[in-house]
């Protein structure tokens, strides 16, 4: 084994030299005028100096410094004074070695600085882990070094630096400047080190001014030396903690100009030659395992040096022998630290692991818990997993053993979290796990590359349950206390430790939570206290099993839509902002999509109104919509009342434009028959298997369109056509069966399962297993619930919510409550494939939408049951018919008119229907019992012109009104004829408030919108204010 490393040791030599030489042979310049200089590199060294393996208790021959002086001293033979070294940082944490210099034996020569002033080390960057065990501790070793530590972008609080940014060497006349900079995160990791004391900024603005600074000083070569990575993931969140990213690296050689090379650190990762805007990038492996290369050539041109050519390489430390010298240098630490290492603490009788700990509760891992929460006092503890591999053997328990299972130097931290907090740092915890599908439709779980296993943390204390069929973010199935579920209300003393306390590893949940218990003492030192304390150690006197990771079973994820009254754009709404958008809630659905992925199969359905209510669905009968729905991928639409408000010649049309099917199997022709062009239900294909789907119109419908549209067909009551369908459906192999019903109700925003309305009637009328979901519609309500075993979902309207239900497949799974995630649209990108159909749908009817109407004063919103705004459409509609009364449905006024330039869009928000405008003339008699019918519900529907109703809310219905007292200011006369202005959709029934007794209709040629454009066009100085006229109501209640 000896004569083998000897060989590749001579070999990697000889490499070495050829790379030195090889230049120098092939070009006819004088050598003075030629240059090639080295540039050696270690980063992350973590205190490994000797071939020693202190956690296991080994030699370890793959790595350490005193191998890495070897590769540099052949570097030095072969290139004599043309050979740079430094170090990216993290030099002084990490082992027992370095734990002995820096807490028990601090005052003492640092084995790491005498290995480096031996090597000759010309600068090191500062390192995070630097600062762990404090700066007295850190300045110290910086005092004894012969070499800078070197940090640009830090400074202390009175604006000077604590430690240099650059500083140069000449090496064969060429100069030759190192910039140091180190991450930020140590403002989070160190926090409570450097508090007060030292700021650590953002490199990308440091580095600049010392790449000028050098090359005024007359630098021919700048290479930065940083203890940062190349453009990995931020372990911390930077809005939160206002501080610039964890690993620029690529960012400073794309935008920081005048820089040769980099060597960078931190990520524990190895890469041998990158090239990034001309920008040579070089790190060598962690621990000294690797040692990188710069070779740089370089030739004098009119007096200068100028690089011609660099180029990187990596050179393994293992297979070469140790450098004696840095072995003498530091026998005394190592001693020391072995000393430590093999100390016995504590004896048990049976093996202990830490093997699959992430997923299986482990004692190993209790015993962390155990410590933190005696020591602490606190109710809960939180332990990270940093290791898999540790484990104690029957028998002694030393403390090299306690270092393999905790190697960190955190101290004990106690922390008061909230239930929501706790919850939140489960589920961060749990992103660990990716879960991926094979071929076969078996699922595979492994851990997150990016995310390290040392930020993995259990609790301890609740009894919790992570179920890997869900997506990241709502993993956390159960967590209770006692068996009563923890509230996020709720407050909790939590132990955990100083990195974790602090945010690291992104748990900004965590940043600012009140600190109720600091200790000074390193967890591992009081771990092994608590075992010397007991003597003898067993696993039943510190395990608790209290969670356990559920693994990935198949699901079926179903995200609603209703009443999106053809949504093309964003919609203000109050003060919440913008809302909805079909650009906007198709992002949505494709992260919806993706989150559940591979457990799941995902379908899109609409509980219906899939049209009216913007210019671009209206003006073009819902044509421009049909591209946006097939693009956003429904699988099927509930038949929503507004679908036949284009008539059902069109609607016929639409349907078969649309890529998912428009079902209604409870629509029949008035004699009983099938209506051949509707469908009833459908069965789709899926990775799980056949889901069903049926649809279900409302039985109101001919009220609540066009009565006319549908007079030859008929809405029937829906329980037992779902059974018969239902039945069915499994028949011809549907495993699981949703409905899309455009019926709705409400649930109380305290109480979600506070419901009322048609929607939860049905649902109790269905016998359990009947279907599995509602997907529901029409009431443009917010809606989760779940009412006889049936998930329930409505999400409000005009896309300004998405539902998502998450069905189990496994039998004797729980339904699980339906979710509702708002779309908010100002945060969305809109969806690349559906905005543009948005774009040209809406730039189609511009010039007519942007027609500026009237300026309003102020804001008239849709509040209540009477309001100004109704009252004006009332007004303008009496005026169209030269009326003595109109009558206008609230269910008709679908937006509110917002203060400032009032467009033909805003107005058709507002009134969408192109309802006609009829009058019918009327005794008034007939027209008194008429009104009587406006004031006999628990609500008033409606808006009046022309007259002035007083009634009393608790008389018997049909003797409540009052007083009726016309525009002239006399009552209404019985005998007298008036004429009454309204919709056809009011005359015809709509809404139930159509009017009996009187003449036929009278066409009058008017759209209702038209009416309401020729008012607003007829203010005085087109501006619409707010008056005593409109704002009074009209119907009024007496007490």
């Amino acid at each position: 084994m000896f004569a083998t490393r000897i060989d590749v040791r001579r070999a990697a030599a000889g490499a070495i030299l050829g790379l030195v030489l090889s230049a120098s042979l092939t070009v006819p310049l004088r050598a003075q005028d030629r240059v090639t200089l080295k540039v050696a590199a270690t980063t992350d060294v973590h205190g490994r100096l000797r071939g020693w393996d202190y956690a296991a208790g080994r030699a370890d021959s793959s790595r350490g410094l005193a191998r890495a002086a070897s590769i540099v001293d052949s570097l030095r033979r072969a290139a004599r004074n043309r050979v740079v070294l430094v170090d990216a940082g993290d030099l002084l944490q990490g082992n027992a070695m370095t734990f002995v210099a820096g807490r028990l034996d601090s005052l003492a020569p640092h084995p790491v600085v005498a290995a480096m002033n031996l090597m000759r080390y010309d600068a090191a960057a500062v390192g995070n882990h630097e600062f762990n065990y404090g700066l007295g501790v850190f300045d110290r070793a910086v005092a004894q070094a012969r070499f800078p530590f070197l940090a640009a972008n830090t400074r202390r609080l009175d604006g000077g630096h604590q430690y240099p940014g650059r500083t140069m060497v000449t090496r064969a006349g060429v100069k030759v400047a190192i910039i140091g900079a180190t991450t930020p995160g140590s403002m989070v990791w160190d926090r409570d080190n450097l508090r007060n004391r030292l700021v650590v900024d953002d490199i990308v603005a440091a580095l600049p001014a010392q790449v000028d600074s050098a090359r005024a000083d007359g630098a021919d070569v700048v290479i930065v030396v940083a203890h940062a990575g190349l453009d990995e993931l931020t372990s911390y969140d930077t809005i939160a903690t206002g501080l610039p990213a964890e690993n620029p690296m690529a960012r400073v050689a794309r935008e920081v100009r005048g820089i040769d090379a980099i060597v960078i650190g931190h990520s524990h990762r190895e890469m041998t030659d990158s090239t990034i805007n001309g920008v040579l990038l070089v790190q060598p492996r962690n621990w000294a395992t690797s040692v990188a290369v710069v070779t740089l050539e370089l030739e004098r041109r009119a007096g200068r040096w100028t690089l011609v050519s660099k180029r990187g390489e990596t050179v393994q430390a293992a297979g070469w022998p140790e450098q004696r010298a840095v072995v003498r240098a530091v026998e005394r630490g190592h001693q020391a630290a072995v000393r430590y290492s093999t100390a016995v603490i504590g004896r048990t009788s049976v093996a202990w692991v830490t093997d699959s700990s992430r997923m299986v509760d482990r004692p190993m891992i209790d015993l962390i818990q155990a410590v933190q929460l005696r020591e602490s006092g606190a109710e809960l503890s939180f332990a990270s997993v940093f290791t898999t591999e540790a484990r104690f053997e029957a028998g002694n328990i030393t403390v090299e053993r306690l270092v393999a299972l905790y190697p960190y130097e955190n101290t004990l931290r106690a922390l008061k979290l909230s239930g929501a907090q706790i919850r939140a740092h489960l589920e961060h915890t749990n992103r660990y796990w990716v879960v991926e599908r094979a071929a076969n439709g078996a699922f595979t779980v492994r851990n997150d590359p990016s995310i390290p296993g040392y930020n993995y943390d259990v609790l301890q204390g609740l009894d919790y349950t992570v179920d890997l069929s869900r997506p990241v973010g709502r993993r956390i199935t159960k967590l209770e206390r006692n068996g009563r579920p923890v509230a996020d209300t709720d407050s909790f003393t939590v132990a955990l430790n100083s990195y974790r306390a602090s945010g690291g590893g992104g748990y900004d949940m965590l940043r600012g939570a009140p600190v109720v218990y600091e200790g000074s003492r390193e967890i591992r030192e009081l771990i092994i206290e608590d075992i010397r304390r007991r003597g003898t150690l067993e696993p039943q006197d510190v395990f608790v099993r209290n969670w356990e990771l559920l693994p990935p079973r198949a699901s079926l994820r179903i995200l609603a839509m209703n009443d999106m009254h053809g949504a093309f754009r964003p919609r203000p709404v109050g003060s919440l902002g913008n809302r909805g958008g079909f650009a906007q809630i198709a992002t949505m659905v494709r992260a919806a999509q993706a989150e559940c992925a591979p457990v799941c199969a995902t379908l899109v359905l609409s509980g219906g109104d899939l049209f009216t209510g913007t210019p671009p669905s209206d003006l073009t009968k819902g044509a421009l919509v049909v591209p946006v729905l097939n693009a956003i991928g429904f699988a099927a639409h509930a038949l929503g009342n507004h679908e036949f408000d284009y008539g059902q010649d069109t609607l016929r049309v639409r349907m078969r434009q649309l890529t998912a099917p428009v079902l209604g199997a409870n629509v029949t022709y008035a004699d009983g028959r099938d209506v051949e062009w509707i469908p009833n239900d459908t069965v789709l294909e899926t990775p799980i298997g056949k889901v069903g789907i049926v649809g279900i119109a409302d039985p109101a419908t001919p009220r609540t369109t066009m009565p006319r549209h549908v007079a030859d067909l008929r809405f029937t009551p829906p329980a037992p056509v779902i059974r018969r369908s239902a039945a069915a459906l499994r028949a011809r192999g549907a495993q699981r069966v949703i409905v899309v019903a455009h019926l709705g109700g409400f649930c109380n925003v305290d109480n979600p399962d506070d419901c009322r309305g048609e929607i939860f009637e049905l649902a109790r009328e269905l016998e359990p297993g009947t279907v599995d979901a509602i997907v529901s519609g029409h009431t443009h309500s917010a809606v989760g619930t779940v009412v006889n075993g049936i998930p329930i979902v409505q999400a409000r309207s005009s896309t300004g919510a998405l539902g998502v239900m998450d069905l189990e497949l496994a039998a004797g799974m729980p339904p699980r409550r339906p979710e509702l995630r708002d779309v908010v649209s100002d945060r969305i990108t809109p969806d690349p494939v559906v905005e543009p159909l948005v774009a040209q749908a809406v730039a189609a009817v511009r010039h007519i939408v942007q027609d500026t109407i009237v300026t309003s004063e102020a804001r008239f919103p849709r509040q209540g049951e009477q309001y100004a705004l109704g009252n004006l459409i009332a007004d303008a509609q009496r005026a169209a018919g030269q009326g003595d009364m109109s009558v206008m449905n609230n269910g008709g006024i679908r937006a509110e008119l917002r203060a400032g330039a009032v467009t033909y869009g805003d107005l058709h928000e507002i009134a969408p229907f192109a309802n006609r405008l009829v009058a019918i003339t009327v005794r008034g008699d007939a027209l008194r019992r008429y009104i009587e019918s406006l004031v006999d519900g628990s609500r008033i529907n409606v808006h009046v012109s022309g007259v002035t109703i007083d009634y009393a809310p608790n008389a018997p219905v049909g003797a409540r009104v009052r007083r009726i007292i016309m525009a002239d200011g006399r009552p209404l006369a019985d005998r007298r004829t008036y004429r009454v202005i309204m919709s056809d959709f009011i005359a015809s029934g709509g809404d139930g408030v159509g009017l009996s007794g009187g003449s036929a209709p009278e066409e009058l040629g008017v759209i209702d919108l038209d009416a309401l454009i020729a008012h607003l066009r007829r203010v005085p100085d087109g501006r619409l204010t707010m008056t005593e006229a409109l704002s009074a109501p009209r119907i009024r209640s007496l007490p």
